[in-house]
């Protein structure tokens, strides 16, 4: 089987799985938790290249509480008693603590929180909205789509050629502009907010995407290695599919949560 198959298949694999577990917070949350931790195994694999020490099991434990205490805020309180006592088991440790405690941190703010935000986000009017949150996926994958699109037919001035060298600022600028198109399609088709709203938030999205992408491509180039994983065949690992949408939730997050009230009062 080709790579290009492989990378097809994959892909519809991949979109199928989301947009089905979508539908139902009761699915979405446990997936994108599982998402969370074999992220954490590829990072991991990422320091262990880099030399750098890395706390597994601690990382994943303290992730998942948090990621636990954003769905269910009651749980919060675990989340100070678990870095409390990984901080405290850090005491009998010689060696490396920075280390240990920098990549355990990166690792929760970097993967499990953003993943977390996404169902309240799709539940911020107080009803969860999966249209909505379909909604910001299709304008996340729009960005890269377009911007790999413009960027192949008329690219020529490089991005950020040091971290992605295939990335140019006419692809960059072409996908503002048809990823703003995307979110006034999106408002025209029931998709719960105005076409003010999607296409502003279509141009917010290829810049915040473009950085997270430039972020996980700053840390496999750090690495020495092209994917960050092999759990998804023709598409690397789930932080090489992921790393825009770990960007972009705590922006959405930020802009329904505290943008919007302001600007609709």
């Amino acid at each position: 089987m080709s790579n290009l198959v492989k990378r097809i298949l994959t892909g519809l694999v991949y979109v199928s799985v989301i947009l089905l577990a979508l539908t139902n917070a009761n699915y979405i949350g446990p997936l994108f938790l599982i998402v969370a931790i074999v992220g954490t195994f590829e990072l991991k694999n990422m320091c262990k290249a880099q030399f750098l020490e890395f706390d597994l099991y601690p990382t994943i434990g303290i992730g998942s509480i948090c990621y636990a205490s954003i769905l269910y805020p009651k749980l919060t309180a675990l989340v100070h008693i678990s870095i409390f006592v990984y901080f405290v088991s850090e005491l009998y440790r010689t060696k490396k603590t920075l280390q240990n405690i920098g990549s355990s941190l990166l690792a929760i703010v970097y993967i499990y929180i953003p993943l977390a935000l996404i169902i309240p986000i799709g539940s911020h009017s107080g009803v969860y909205e999966y249209k909505l949150l379909f909604g910001l996926l299709i304008l996340i994958w729009s960005s890269d789509t377009w911007a790999f699109v413009v960027g192949r037919t008329i690219g020529k001035r490089k991005l950020f050629e040091r971290l992605s060298p295939n990335k140019t600022w006419e692809g960059f600028w072409g996908s503002v502009i048809l990823t703003g198109l995307t979110g006034y399609v999106l408002s025209r088709s029931g998709f719960g907010l105005n076409s003010t709203e999607w296409c502003m938030l279509g141009g917010v999205t290829v810049f915040i995407a473009t950085v997270g992408d430039l972020f996980q491509s700053m840390l496999k180039r750090a690495s020495k290695i092209k994917d960050s994983g092999t759990v998804l065949p023709g598409h690397g690992g789930v932080l090489d599919r992921f790393d825009s949408i770990l960007f972009c939730m705590p922006a959405y997050y930020i802009y329904f949560y505290h943008l919007k009230p302001l600007l609709t009062t």
